[in-house]
């Protein structure tokens, strides 16, 4: 969170700060935490790990969310177990380093643990017993890494608009869009946010590090293809949950429309962009990427059926229903067969007449 400095309530750090957070659910569902506010002892999530080389508090502002839906069958509550970690100037205009450590729980839900690091210290960790309060555990399915480099349709800063200024107009540049601006404001710009790198590793020997978004234990594949209206937007008149990647055909005026600085690919003639080999997306901006130990599974593991294997429950009062008549069943067709029986050694008895 960007900002002046100022003190913000109930916490220690002040802005300019980073968030830190894991997000579970099932969420606690009574004696809540209100938003702005710090948990009564006890009520929250206990054993929470902060850094001592930088400062880092629980987050007061952000507890999770609400979702309801209607059906209600889709309502869910989630918790977010966050905390702020204090930055300076520098991490605005300086290279640094942000370094998260997950490790999955186990087949079992079992330990496991997530870590954050700034510059290589320890900054906010959970361990796996923190998540007892709600029975839940360190995720431990595939996920994806996303780089959310979105940009809002609207200026952040809170201020009211001054009087006299309509504040209807915010260009920086336009002289008549000056007084809606905090002062300084437009000297921030242009301006940019790099990305040096993004590293990812894992424990080649550890069988709960695994590559792909589809594992012999969470066979995503099988879900979705099971499950596909789930995962296609109903509007969008699409038939497949996975569209596939789209190599060039961006519109474009010049070759830097088509990669950007870094020579990916050319605008032709038609002013479509076309990317070189390596290279793909509309706009030729992402390398030609593949898994280097595809998921070989074609049919589930029999440890996979028979650790998930689907239980129907079942009310009791409509189990001694569906008892009463299996035992009217039994008794009629065990009275028929007696019967059957008498008449059968009652005609050998008589004879032909």
């Amino acid at each position: 969170m960007a900002g002046t400095v100022e003190k913000l309530p109930h916490t220690m750090i002040t802005k300019p700060y980073a968030s830190t957070s894991l997000q579970v659910a099932p969420g606690k569902k009574y004696n809540r935490p209100r938003l702005g506010t710090r948990p009564v002892n006890g009520t929250w999530y206990n054993g929470l790990q902060y850094g001592k080389n930088l400062t880092t508090d629980l987050n007061p502002f952000f507890y999770g969310v609400n979702l309801v839906h209607e059906p209600a069958k889709y309502t869910y509550q989630s918790d977010a177990i966050s905390a702020n970690t204090q930055l300076s100037q520098t991490h605005f205009e300086r290279q640094h380093v942000y370094r998260v450590e997950w490790e999955p729980s186990d087949v079992n839900g079992r330990g496991g643990y997530v870590r954050w690091f700034i510059d290589g210290h320890f900054v906010y960790g959970i361990e796996d017993y923190t998540l007892n309060l709600t029975n839940t555990m360190i995720p431990n399915e595939p996920m994806y890494v996303i780089l959310n480099t979105a940009m809002s349709s609207t200026w952040g800063f809170p201020l009211p608009c001054p009087r006299g200024c309509k504040c209807d107009c915010f260009e920086c540049g336009n002289s008549k869009c000056e007084c809606g601006f905090p002062p300084g404001f437009c000297k921030n710009f242009p301006n940019s946010f790099d990305i040096d790198y993004v590293r990812i590793y894992q424990a080649v020997n550890d069988t709960k590090h695994k590559l792909g978004c589809s594992t012999s234990t969470h066979p995503s594949d099988v879900f979705i293809e099971a499950h596909k209206k789930r995962y296609i937007d109903p509007f969008s008149g699409d038939k497949e949950p996975l569209k596939v990647v789209e190599t060039g055909g961006m519109a474009c005026t010049d070759n830097k429309d088509c990669g950007g600085e870094l020579n990916r690919g050319i605008c032709d003639t038609e002013n479509s962009c076309q990317c070189f080999t390596g290279y793909t997306g509309p706009s030729c901006l992402a390398n030609v990427g593949y898994n280097d130990i595809p998921n070989k599974r074609k049919i589930l593991p029999v440890e996979f059926l028979e650790e998930n294997a689907v239980t129907i429950f079942i009310p009791t009062p409509l189990k001694c229903v569906f008892g009463f008549f299996i035992l009217i069943i039994i008794i009629t067709t065990c009275a028929k067969v007696a019967q059957r029986r008498n008449e059968k050694y009652l005609y050998e008895s008589i004879g032909d007449v």
